[in-house]
């Protein structure tokens, strides 16, 4: 005869996990809308009796009603994808990392906005308006000439301000990094804290079960923390979390304790350069750190040091610095300044008369200032004297002549598309020299010599020819303007070269027109990462929700069949005692 009250104890057993599922039930139902909250379950199996015991006495009878145990739980456990969960932290860092940079981008696009409308385009146009009606002028014409020195002037002042404006963007960021880094690393000491209550936890707990809060709460710092980087997640046996970030352990679990990051002196090494406690450099691939990185440091083709080859902060600093430098180089070098800096400089840098000239620093020299005509003066002999000195070019009795310029023609050039000089100093043409190299307009331009300078027109005996100006008359006293017009002339050449690393070659409104582009180019590729990744983080946040958030419908549905359970098992009680009833009461004695 099968035991009196197994059966009682089966559905006794029956009735606690029919409320313990309801218990489950209700608390994911409790918590579906916090925050963090992973769906659980309650891990059932059926009982058995082990025919391997010490009873080797019984019989197959005997062991046979000891069948029927009826269920237990193992214990209560989360449903959680760790594939999707990877995935959906590795497409997070990139979704953070492509929205930083979109949005430091995008500060910069406000402070170059004008590029190339009413900002640095316009003030070279007016600059090069106001060296073109000098040039028609006589270089005497002192209103003229300050008007030159104003428009030079306010040329210096856009990249003075442009300058200051992305140096105070700079500074925002470096400051908003270290905030992050100290975000970083606190989160890094709540998860070692955590850590250790886990493990105290999980020793209440069977090997695959534990304290599915805490875990979920780790969870939510492992999320946050993935948006900063690139991180390896691992669950420990005793229910700790290590992680690993840029290859670096920064959080572990077997020994509690965590890796900080931390940057160097960024106005000392001029780069952020972020390192681990233990001196390892921190070297991402995405997320938000990276994109701090990238911004702060990416200098392009002009990178050194810590820096990289992104187009960043840096990049555009740079950009201007180039453009800054090349323009004074270049007019000052046309206007004498590498041989009499003394008397020629037209630009110089505020800050110290040795300084490399930046955006920053830039400004009208003080010789061309205190003398707006000095640019209209040439060197000649002054032949009563026997001395070389600065003047006007000589008055003419008759008609007003000027230099007879050649025009260009189409130049042979290297495998580099560099122009190939003759020993004459001016390029050798591809053809002849019939064949008139023309602009954009199509228009035929001046020819120059290896050093920049226009070539005049000679005759058979090789002097110079000079041609009588339009609309003068015999007899005119005048003055010829031939240096202003040979610094005009600076804004036509197509050649030159823009920065250490040639990054740019061409005049200097094309350049640019360069920087602009490269900065549009850039906002939109990283703006078309971001797209991508927002649909692929919403897509798998959607697919990790539909298995680890509660859902109200599916909920509902268990908690009305573990009601059925449980009013099912309370029936067999019912029933059971009905069954003893008659066993003890109704069964007859013999011979009564």
């Amino acid at each position: 005869m099968r035991p009196t009250f197994m059966g009682f104890e089966v559905q006794k057993r029956t009735l606690m996990m029919a409320q313990k599922h309801q218990d489950i039930t209700g608390n994911n139902l409790s918590n579906i809308n916090t925050p963090g909250y992973t769906r659980q379950r309650v891990d059932i199996y059926s009982m058995y009796v082990s025919g391997l015991g010490e009873t080797r006495w019984s019989s197959r009878s005997a062991t046979l009603s000891m069948q029927g145990q009826g269920v237990n739980a193992y214990g209560v456990s989360q449903i959680r994808d760790v594939y999707i969960d990877k995935r959906y932290r590795e497409n997070v860092s990139i979704e953070s990392e492509t929205e930083k940079k979109m949005n430091i981008l995008g500060e910069i696009e406000d402070i170059l906005d004008n590029f190339e409308t009413t900002g640095l385009q316009l003030r070279t146009q007016d600059f090069w308006n106001a060296l073109q009606d000098y040039s028609e002028q006589k270089p005497d014409s002192t209103e003229v000439a300050t008007i030159c020195v104003n428009a030079a002037t306010n040329l210096c002042r856009m990249l003075n301000d442009y300058a200051t404006q992305l140096r105070e963007v700079e500074d925002t960021y470096v400051n908003e990094l270290k905030d992050n880094l100290g975000y970083v690393n606190e989160i890094l000491n709540e998860m070692t804290q955590l850590n250790k209550r886990i493990e105290q936890e999980k020793f209440h707990y069977a090997e695959e079960y534990g304290p599915n809060e805490l875990y979920d709460e780790m969870n939510l710092y492992i999320d946050d923390l993935s948006t900063y980087g690139e991180i390896e997640v691992h669950q420990n046996a005793n229910g700790t979390y290590n992680v690993t970030m840029g290859g670096v352990m920064i959080l572990d679990g077997n020994n509690l304790k965590n890796s900080q990051i931390h940057m160097k002196d960024y106005e000392l090494y001029g780069a952020a350069e972020l390192y681990f406690e233990n001196g390892q450099e921190v070297i991402l691939t995405r997320g938000t750190l990276k994109a701090y990185q990238d911004m702060i440091n990416g200098n392009g083709v002009y990178a050194t040091g810590g820096q990289n080859n992104s187009y960043g902060i840096a990049y555009f600093k740079s950009a201007l610095d180039v453009f800054a430098r090349t323009v004074a180089d270049t007019l000052n070098t046309a206007n004498g300044a590498d041989q009499f800096p003394n008397e020629r400089t037209m630009f110089e840098a505020s800050t110290d008369d040795n300084a490399l000239i930046t955006a920053a620093n830039i400004r009208v020299s003080d010789i061309w200032k205190q003398d707006p005509t000095m640019i209209g003066k040439t060197r000649r002999l002054n032949e009563m004297t026997g001395m070389y000195e600065w003047g006007y070019d000589e008055k003419t009795d008759g008609p007003v002549t000027t230099v007879k310029y050649r025009y260009a023609y189409e130049p042979k050039t290297d495998d580099d598309g560099n122009i190939i000089y003759g020993a004459d100093g001016l390029p050798e043409p591809l053809t002849d020299v019939n064949n008139l190299a023309k602009d954009e307009n199509g228009n035929p331009y001046l020819l120059k010599d290896k050093d920049g300078h226009l070539v005049p027109e000679r005759d058979a005996e090789g002097n110079i020819v000079y041609e009588t100006v339009d609309g003068t008359a015999s007899g005119i006293v005048d003055l010829q303007n031939t240096n202003v017009k040979y610094l005009f002339a600076q804004f036509d050449y197509k050649n030159i070269e823009f920065g250490n690393s040639h990054d740019f070659t061409g005049s200097f409104f094309t350049y640019i027109s360069f920087v602009s582009n490269r900065l549009g180019q850039t906002i939109q590729y990283e703006t078309a990462r971001n797209e991508t990744a927002v649909i692929t983080v919403n897509e798998l946040l959607d697919a990790r929700d539909a298995v680890s958030k509660p859902q109200m419908d599916e909920e509902g549905i268990n908690m009305m069949n573990y009601t059925k359970w449980y009013n099912a098992s309370s029936r067999m009680l019912t029933t059971l005692d009905d069954m003893l009833d008659r066993l003890i009461n109704g069964t007859g004695r013999v011979g009564l």
